[in-house]
């Protein structure tokens, strides 16, 4: 049995494990990861603190990264992949099509995710009589390993040939999980802080004593606790629509300790963010990011397009294209290349008849 088949077929069996409907045409997730890969999410991410590993679930926590990465795999699997034989286009249908249930933009799709957090991805591939490939799945990052020596890939820990495979290797970078990894938890330190800061604001007030006349603190008896009243009233007071003046009587004195500075959070936050976009080479700008010169620099979204289409893309798609475009995929003296012409914007013409003087 074809390992694109095997891998379909170990889909349906934990479906039916798990008492779920058995699928002819199984519509899975194509990011689904294994229950181990959850559990170390749970412990590392939640009880390990800053030492803890970097995972993929716990950097999606970080709004900035998650949209940088929402951008990128939009962007990349909106395109379509053509195929062509000295300048004439011949794409095959399993570019554009697939019998396996997982359509080639989801395909795409977690292939980019993959590239982007691990710098390595994959597909099994499945070929006609004559060698050449008739469809491809994207395998779970986590259910495949290729030997650094050997250059042997295993799937679920079993050997597999290298013509049912097709291994990406990305940018070299990495991947944002090893590169970033200081930054994605400076950003979660960052974020922890921030939410304790909100559940416990400051400045904190304390109510003084000033002379030697102590005020009563009746325990269990209210109407001798002169301690909680004032506690309360002063409270209830702050709560009001008046409550920017307050009253205290002459022998209390109002203190407060400690400041509420937002530079840390509001420049801290506005910095990780544009560390992250440095990260996946992308424009801050398309993070919500600004750098520290930005009102001195002016810039147009037509400027950022062409700055993501020229710098980013070309990143992620390049490696995927030289991937596709070697004689086991493609076959001899044809390539593979992305469509990108959704990137390119058209000019608006210029303006000769103004509508107002």
């Amino acid at each position: 049995m074809a390992l694109l088949d095997r891998l379909m077929r170990s889909v349906r069996v934990t479906e039916r494990t798990l008492g779920g409907p058995a699928l002819t045409a199984p519509l899975v997730s194509p990011l689904a990861g294994s229950t181990s890969q959850i559990s170390r999410v749970v412990f590392s991410e939640f009880f390990a603190g800053e030492i803890a590993e970097v995972t993929r679930e716990g950097a999606l926590m970080i709004p900035p990264l998650k949209r940088g990465r929402d951008i990128l795999v939009g962007t990349v699997a909106g395109m379509p992949l053509r195929e062509f034989e000295g300048g004439a286009e011949v794409t095959p249908d399993w570019l554009h099509n697939s019998a396996s249930g997982i359509s080639p933009w989801h395909r795409m799709a977690a292939t980019i995710d993959d590239l982007i957090f691990y710098d390595w991805s994959a597909w099994t591939v499945k070929r006609d009589s004559g060698g050449t490939i008739v469809d491809a799945v994207r395998i779970p990052y986590e259910r495949w390993a290729i030997d650094d020596y050997t250059g042997v890939v295993t799937v679920d820990g079993n050997v597999v040939s290298a013509e049912e495979i097709v291994v990406f290797p990305g940018n070299g970078s990495g991947g944002i999980l090893a590169t970033g990894a200081t930054t994605i938890k400076g950003y979660r330190a960052l974020e922890r802080s921030w939410t304790g800061r909100a559940q416990n604001p400051i400045p904190l007030v304390e109510l003084h004593q000033t002379s030697d006349d102590p005020l009563t603190d009746g325990d269990d008896d209210a109407e001798d606790d002169e301690i909680g009243r004032l506690i309360d009233e002063w409270a209830a007071a702050r709560l009001s629509p008046n409550g920017a003046v307050g009253y205290t009587p002459h022998n209390i004195e109002v203190r407060t300790h400690g400041t509420t500075t937002a530079d840390l959070f509001v420049e801290g936050r506005n910095a990780a963010v544009l560390d992250i976009a440095r990260l996946l080479n992308m424009p801050a700008a398309l993070l919500d990011g600004s750098m520290s010169t930005a009102s001195l620099t002016y810039s147009t979204t037509q400027g950022k397009q062409n700055e993501f289409a020229t710098y980013t893309i070309p990143a992620w798609t390049d490696p995927i294209e030289a991937r596709l475009s070697l004689d086991d995929v493609s076959g001899k003296g044809r390539v593979i290349r992305f469509d990108r012409s959704a990137l390119v914007s058209v000019e608006q013409e210029p303006v000769t008849e103004p509508r107002n003087d």
